[in-house]
């Protein structure tokens, strides 16, 4: 699956991001080893109030071992919000003031940071679902976080709907975000990274290693960077396993120098 750099685009960047880290499965070991052998790096998406103290110091100890390959962001506080009595997995939006947004950041923060130690780097922030209205960028934004990463697809559905909103100069409409990837949000100084490819949505696996080359090649052709999301929690049977391996080996048949740190973003 060697892929031909003239048409995909030499030296972009292309990053992988780990949503919903919380305990220490075997899910989440066989994705991090499997990206590790692979020498591709990942960004683990922490949610503060699961993430266990075993599943902290794995992380710490993977990222000890591979401090080149191991990110770590956060994912809000509890993945989760009760609404008029009725829960949901997004945690953010309009429903919610400025200041119960930023209690809710600055909390899981700390919380990271406890669990893993003082001197962890925490400077991505994903808003479950994707979610989120301006108070929630601007409450990222001044707990410290200085890359904010939800979601801009490549279908033209969404990049019409992106492109109005920008026009508009609109942040989010209700708590569907206006995608500003690759630049400063307009409602605080923090820049948008992204994901494109949607490997799987956190209920079911979309694509598979073929499918995976597809789409980086097409979205790689028309953006400065591509990012992916994977939810290691639908990679636990061995069968899934197997797609796992051949993904990351598609991915790192583009060159593993090709992918960086998410949260090195900022840098590049």
């Amino acid at each position: 699956m060697s892929v031909d750099s003239r048409r995909d685009g030499a030296r972009r960047p292309y990053f992988v991001r780990d949503d919903d880290v919380g305990d220490l499965t075997d899910g989440l070991k066989a994705f991090a080893e499997t990206f590790a052998a692979a020498e591709l790096p990942v960004s683990y998406q922490l949610i503060p109030s699961r993430l266990t103290p075993r599943c902290a110091d794995y992380l710490v100890s993977l990222q000890k071992q591979h401090p080149q390959l191991v990110d770590f962001g956060q994912h809000g506080l509890h993945h989760r919000m009760t609404l008029k009595g009725r829960e949901l997995k997004r945690e953010f939006g309009p429903e919610r003031s400025l200041e119960e947004q930023a209690e809710a950041i600055e909390l899981g923060r700390e919380i990271l940071r406890q669990r893993l130690g003082a001197a962890a780097v925490i400077e991505v922030f994903t808003p479950p679902q994707h979610k989120y209205d301006g108070n929630t960028v601007r409450a990222a934004a001044a707990a410290g976080h200085r890359i904010f990463s939800a979601a801009c697809y490549p279908t033209p559905q969404h990049q019409l709907a992106y492109a109005v909103g920008r026009g508009l100069g609109v942040g989010a409409v209700r708590c569907h975000g206006i995608s500003y990837d690759g630049g400063l949000r307009p409602e605080a100084p923090i820049l948008e990274m992204s994901i494109a490819i949607d490997v799987d949505d956190g209920r079911r696996r979309k694509r598979n290693a073929t499918d995976v080359e597809r789409s980086l090649r097409a979205v790689a052709a028309r953006r400065n960077h591509v990012g992916l999301m994977f939810h290691h929690a639908l990679y636990e049977e061995a069968e899934a396993r197997r797609e796992l391996g051949l993904i990351a080996a598609c991915l790192a048949s583009f060159g593993p120098a090709r992918f960086g740190r998410l949260r090195r973003a900022m840098h590049s």
